[in-house]
């Protein structure tokens, strides 16, 4: 999905470098989710899914030159 939106804005040759799960673990080491909100996570969501909660992805992609009916 993230791909496409990619193109539809314009961009080209738009491929995917990495995909990797991103599990709590992870997510803990981030500054961004206070301890309370992992322990919350930790409680709803079942053990066998806290190694992959959601996916790591690395886009490349390149503006159009004007050549190619880029600005």
């Amino acid at each position: 999905m993230l791909k496409k939106k990619l193109l539809n804005v314009g961009f080209v040759d738009v491929e995917v470098a990495d995909r990797a799960p991103f599990g709590l673990a992870a997510l803990a080491r981030y500054p961004l989710f206070p301890p309370e909100f992992i322990e919350f996570v930790r409680a709803v969501v079942p053990a066998d899914r806290h190694d992959a909660l959601v996916s790591s992805i690395v886009l490349t992609a390149r503006k159009p030159t004007v050549h190619e009916g880029g600005l």
